[in-house]
Order: structure tokens, then C-alpha cells, then sequence
């Protein structure tokens, strides 16, 4: 399995989005990327421009409960049977494959140092050091990645993703038992980091099937990042008591207010909790992505994903520099 984030120092003379997602851009990019989540699984085939083939199939409630630290295939035939169709549909087999998985699977974390090994093999002890208490499994069972930036104070920061060995082995079974060879592995907020709006103190809010998600970006970095894991549909106000700490934890950190508010996975709550956030943050608020439709920013087929719920797949293939 390659990296879960690429090991890469900040590089200051880089615009912001690239500044963001310069750990990205290190890791392999096969065209073919699969979701598999608690809902549904789905595959995307890209060209650099265009989307080539997609299909998608719901799973069965309960064959594959997302967890950091237990197992969480239940019914590996039903996940299995569903991934085969998507990737027979999209011709993948054979092909070296992106995995994106729940958010809840693959921890991030912004740990702050003053100085940090260049060596990964210096590195990865200290980072585990680090984590000891933060994890809900032993450290020495974690597949670790790491990339370095500066805070919005100006100091050294590592972003480090870390996720169970054993956890992400039980993902990478299913798409070998498909036909296909994990290239990289990330959670699916991170892949859709690259439609996040380019400027200062952006907030993304992504409802997944068993989690919510908040992250900042922030002039290139990423400010804050916080999974909540949800146990039922949560009702407007919960969504809102989980995202506006994450807000106050931001002002008082950087000294200034969110400038933008981007959703993604709750088009089901329709206006209200938009108009309800724009209020309160005294921000604009939109759909995720809602900026580059219509525009040559989006590959041909990538508002279909959108629409669907999708941004993790275009996320993953705007990285690529379509």
C-alpha cells in the first residue's frame, strides 16, 4: 500500500491550492479510482479531461461497518459481489486502482514541533511517540503518513495521517478479490480537498454515511481537521452544534473569522441549514464544488458525481491537474 499522505516539505513560492495539495500530487494517480463505503461502492475511470465510466452499487445494511481499530468487513461476499460488478462496469480489472475510504478509517492529525526529522525512519518513531495516547489501537499496528507545513501561528506543523494496518488490509482484500491493485489509500475528505475554494479560511463540512467532517483551509494549509463519527441522521441542530466548535476553535486560534462555507453530503437538508450557517458565521455558504460547475474547471462528467453525492471521486481526479 503506498501512502495514505506523501512526505513533502512546504514549498513557499507555490499558489495556495498547490501549497494544499502538494502531498497529493506525490502520489501515484491511476485513472481508475474506488469508493467503498458502508452504503454503496463506486468506480470512476478518468481521462485528463473527461470521465470515461462510472457505475456505483448500494450495499446491504450492515455488511461493512466503518472503524478505526475493529474489523469492519461483516459480510465480505455481499462487498465483494457489489465491488466486482462496478469495476467489470467501468472495465477496470487488471488496472491499479485509487481506494478512498470512510473518514473514520483514516485519522488526521496537525501536530505541532519545532524541529522534525528529515529521515522517515527518524520520523515515524517520533510520530508514533506522538500519537501513543491518541489512537484507539497500538501505534506499532498503524500505517503512518506525513507532510509537513506551517500553522496559521507560523510554526512548524506535520499533518500526519494514520489509519490500523490490519483495518486497511481488509479494504485492500476487497479490491484485489475485484481485479485490482491498490495504488493509494486516503480518506475521503482528503480527496476532496482539491475542490475546495481557493482563498483564506475556508470551511468544509462533509456529512458522510457515519461521520461528519470538518476541516479548514487556510491560505494553502490545512487549519483544522476534525471527524466525528455519528451513530443515526443527525438533525440540522446536531449538525450545527458539531460544526460551529470547530468554527470558535479556529477564530481563536487564527484571530479571524471564516470567510466561506462549503458543504458537501447534506443536499438532503436542502436550504435551511444553509441559510442557517450564513447567519450565524455571517459568511456565504454553498454546495461543494457549486463554484466550478459550468466551468472548465470540472472535467466533462464530474457535476454527474457531484450531483450524486460523489466529490471524493473528482476531488481525486482534480489533483491530477485537470
Amino acid at each position: 500500500m503506498n501512502s495514505l499522505l506523501a512526505q513533502r516539505s512546504p514549498r513557499e513560492s507555490e499558489g495556495a491550492f498547490r501549497r494544499l495539495s502538494r502531498w497529493l500530487d506525490a502520489l501515484p494517480h491511476p485513472d481508475l479510482v474506488c469508493l467503498i463505503g458502508p452504503e454503496r461502492v463506486a468506480a470512476a475511470r478518468w481521462s485528463l479531461h473527461r470521465l470515461e465510466a462510472f457505475a456505483e452499487e448500494p450495499l446491504p445494511s450492515g455488511v461493512l461497518r466503518p472503524s478505526p481499530s475493529q474489523p469492519n468487513v461483516i459480510d465480505g461476499a455481499a462487498v465483494a459481489a457489489a465491488l466486482a460488478s462496478v469495476v467489470e462496469r467501468v472495465h477496470g480489472a487488471g488496472h491499479e486502482a485509487a481506494l478512498l475510504l470512510p473518514d473514520s478509517i483514516v485519522r488526521i492529525f496537525l501536530l505541532g514541533f519545532e524541529t522534525f526529522p528529515r529521515k522517515a525512519s527518524e520520523a515515524a518513531p517520533l510520530l508514533q511517540w506522538r500519537l501513543r495516547k491518541s489512537v484507539p489501537f497500538p501505534v506499532e499496528e498503524t500505517v503512518l503518513s506525513w507532510s509537513e507545513q506551517r500553522s496559521v501561528e507560523g510554526t512548524l506543523e506535520v499533518v500526519t495521517a494514520v489509519a490500523r494496518q490490519s483495518v486497511i488490509r481488509e479494504y485492500e482484500q476487497l479490491l484485489r478479490q475485484a481485479g485490482l491493485e491498490p495504488g493509494v489509500v486516503l480518506g475521503e475528505t482528503l480527496a476532496a480537498l482539491p475542490l475546495v475554494a481557493d482563498g483564506p479560511a475556508v470551511l468544509l463540512a462533509r456529512l458522510g454515511a457515519t461521520s461528519l467532517t470538518t476541516a479548514v483551509v487556510d491560505g494553502g494549509g490545512l487549519a483544522l481537521y476534525r471527524c466525528v463519527e455519528l451513530s443515526a441522521p443527525p438533525e440540522p441542530q446536531s449538525l450545527l452544534d458539531e460544526i460551529f466548535p470547530a468554527v470558535a476553535y479556529f477564530q481563536d486560534r487564527a484571530h479571524r473569522d471564516i470567510e466561506l462555507v462549503q458543504l458537501a453530503g447534506m443536499e438532503s437538508y436542502g436550504g435551511e441549514l444553509m441559510q442557517r450557517l450564513a447567519r450565524e458565521l455571517n459568511c456565504p455558504v454553498r454546495a461543494l464544488g457549486a463554484e466550478a460547475s459550468g466551468t472548465d474547471h470540472l472535467p466533462k462528467g464530474a457535476e454527474e458525481l457531484l450531483s450524486g453525492q460523489l466529490a471524493s471521486l473528482v476531488g481525486w481526479q482534480l489533483n491530477r491537474g485537470a
